[in-house]
């Protein structure tokens, strides 16, 4: 959801039908990690690891903080999650590089910059729990009037959801997502993550009803577009998923998932120049590889009978998700091209002595 909750880990997949396999498409948002601290490099020399632990004004930890581990270069969020219930959070395996690390709950934040090779597991955050104020809000630059109104019971079952979520507890998720709707009904967020959620349980048709419920409480909620493009690609509404995401892209210009389902939306209507053009945006802004953008791409260099570059990101696809649920069509995808092309080139002509 935006704002903090907008950009909490969906563990869930969108996916839309484009050709020879199922284009997976994982939620809208980050990795999830769970705990942080100043980053320590491991004895690789390619990887660090960032822990530590969250505390209040007064001292005490801080349990559902929300934890973010940005790039300094760029901006892009690497890793997030929520602290536990001890206030700690840890993230393993990042790249060495220089980071900043931000602690938030609503508009309250605190900030921690570790420069490239900074050593040690123990960061100790201090956020300002004093201001309840600063909590009333879902964290976006500017708050709409309907973000205001939302009580702060309804903001802290949402944020024990996404919470869940982002460990897999399902049926926790499910509590604390009514709970939070039982509070606030019109809650664009828990809408929102309902619609999600149910995209996931193979019902979009029940998710739309929920991101329209969300776009009419809250009309610049962006994230609620860029999940009802989603659901609407499921459905090969093509135009109406462009339309959506496109309005997802003005609310919020750096949101690669809604370059990304405009490129799926773009490749469902055979118009692979455009998708191309998508595709490269999504992959500018998302913050680490993500396998079904180098899917897409081959769809589309298949359909323009670009048959290397569709190989090399058949290959990329299969080396970053071996596992993915369609490896197996991307696999033999891989093999029929290699097969066709190697078919169609010209056996060398040995010269005569």
């Amino acid at each position: 959801m935006k704002g903090r909750a907008a950009t909490t880990l969906f563990a869930v997949c969108f996916s839309v039908t484009v050709g020879f396999s199922q284009l997976s498409n994982s939620p809208l948002s980050n990795t999830d990690g769970g705990a942080l601290g100043r980053n320590s490099t491991l004895a690789d020399g390619h990887s660090t690891n960032i822990a530590g632990v969250v505390v209040g004004s007064d001292g005490a930890p801080q349990p559902e903080i929300r934890v973010e581990v940005k790039s300094e270069q760029n901006g892009n969020v690497i890793a997030s999650g929520y602290t536990n219930n001890s206030g700690a959070f840890e993230f393993n395996g990042l790249p060495v590089a220089a980071y900043e690390v931000v602690a938030s709950r609503g508009l309250a934040e605190a900030h921690e910059r570790l420069a490239l090779g900074d050593i040690g597991l123990n960061l100790r955050i201090r956020l300002n729990t004093r201001d309840a104020a600063a909590a009333q809000a879902d964290g976006n630059a500017t708050v709409s009037i309907a973000e205001y109104k939302v009580p702060q019971k309804a903001r802290d079952a949402l944020h024990k959801a996404e919470a869940a979520l982002a460990n897999h507890r399902d049926n926790e998720v499910t509590k604390q997502l009514a709970k939070a709707l039982e509070v606030c009904p019109d809650y664009a967020a828990a809408l929102t993550l309902r619609g999600v959620l149910s995209l996931d349980a193979q019902s979009p048709e029940r998710a739309i009803e929920d991101f329209n419920k969300a776009i009419h409480s809250d009309p610049s909620y962006a994230l609620a577009y860029t999940a009802m493009a989603a659901a609407l690609n499921r459905l090969q509404k093509f135009d109406d998923a462009l339309r959506s995401a496109s309005r997802s892209v003005a609310l919020a210009p750096r949101s690669w998932q809604s370059y990304f389902e405009m490129a799926k939306s773009y490749v469902g209507k055979a118009d692979y120049e455009h998708a191309l053009q998508q595709l490269t945006k999504s992959q500018a802004l998302v913050p680490t590889e993500y396998a079904p953008i180098h899917l897409v791409r081959a769809h589309v260099m298949l359909a323009l009978k670009n048959y290397s570059n569709a190989m090399d990101e058949l290959q990329a696809f299969l080396t970053l998700a071996p596992k993915d649920p369609n490896s197996n069509a991307a696999r033999e995808t891989l093999e029929k091209v290699k097969a066709f092309t190697a078919a169609a080139t010209p056996a060398p002509v040995n010269s005569a002595r």
